[in-house]
C-alpha cells in the first residue's frame, strides 16, 4: 500500500522536462520580438507610485504574482514560488492586495515595475520583493526584459545584488528549465532563448535592496504560426 501511494505521488507531479535557457544578446533579442510592455501607459509618479491589483493584462501576455495553483511563500522577506501549477496555466495574484507599484525610476528614466512582496505597496521594504509569473497567449521561444538592482545604503556600503530565478514552463505545466542571474548594480539586460516553447515564466529573487523591471520583451505569435 505505502509503495502504491508513494507512485501515485511520483506520477501526480509532472516531471521537468529536458529543455534549455541559453542567454544572447538583449539588444539583438529585442529587435527580434513585438511583444512590449514598457509601462509608460501609466500615469508618471515618484515612488511609492501607484498599485496594481492585477492580473495585468497586455497584447498577448498576462502578468501575475504566481500561476494558479502554486502557493506563495515569504522567507526572509522575499516571496517563494512552490507547489504545480495547474491547467490551463494562468497567471494569478495569489489572494495579494496588488502585485506592481508602477512608478518613476532614475535608475531607468522611465516608469518601472516594482514587484511587491510580503511587506506590500505601504511599506519601502515590500517594494521590489515580489514574485511575478508571465503568462503568455502562445508559446514563446525568446524573452527579455530589464531588471534594476540597487540598495540604497546611506553609509556607502552596499552589499551586492542577490540572485534572480527565472523557471520556464511548457503549455502542459512541466517545468522546462531554470535560470539564473546574479545582477550587477544598476540596470542588467536579461535575454534568453528557450527549448522546447514556454508557454510561461515566474521570477523570484533574493536581492536585499529589491527589484524593479523594464522593458518586458516577447513573441506575440506561437513559433511556426
Amino acid at each position: 500500500m505505502i509503495r502504491a501511494l508513494l507512485a501515485g505521488a511520483i506520477l501526480a507531479a509532472p516531471p521537468a522536462l529536458a529543455g534549455s535557457v541559453t542567454p544572447v544578446e538583449y539588444d539583438d533579442m529585442a529587435a527580434q520580438l513585438s511583444g512590449h510592455v514598457d509601462f509608460e501607459s501609466y500615469p508618471t509618479l515618484p515612488e511609492p507610485g501607484l498599485a496594481l491589483t492585477g492580473p495585468l493584462v497586455f497584447p498577448g501576455l498576462s502578468i501575475g504574482a504566481r500561476l494558479r495553483g502554486q502557493s506563495i511563500e515569504s522567507t526572509d522577506g522575499f516571496e517563494l514560488l512552490t507547489g504545480q501549477p495547474t491547467l490551463p496555466l494562468i497567471a494569478d495574484i495569489g489572494g495579494k492586495a496588488a502585485v506592481l507599484a508602477v512608478a518613476f525610476h532614475a535608475g531607468f528614466g522611465s516608469t518601472a515595475g516594482f514587484p511587491l512582496g510580503p511587506d506590500g505597496f505601504a511599506q519601502r521594504s515590500g517594494r521590489g520583493e515580489g514574485a511575478l509569473a508571465f503568462v503568455f497567449d502562445g508559446t514563446i521561444t525568446g524573452f527579455a526584459l530589464k531588471l534594476h538592482a540597487d540598495y540604497a545604503d546611506p553609509l556607502g556600503a552596499r552589499p551586492q545584488p542577490g540572485p534572480v530565478m527565472l523557471t520556464f514552463f511548457a503549455p502542459s505545466g512541466h517545468e522546462i528549465a531554470r535560470h539564473t542571474v546574479t545582477p550587477a548594480h544598476g540596470v542588467t539586460k536579461i535575454a534568453v532563448q528557450v527549448t522546447p516553447p514556454a508557454a510561461a515564466i515566474t521570477l523570484t529573487h533574493r536581492d536585499p535592496g529589491g527589484i524593479a523591471i523594464d522593458d518586458i520583451r516577447y513573441s506575440l505569435d506561437s513559433p511556426g504560426s
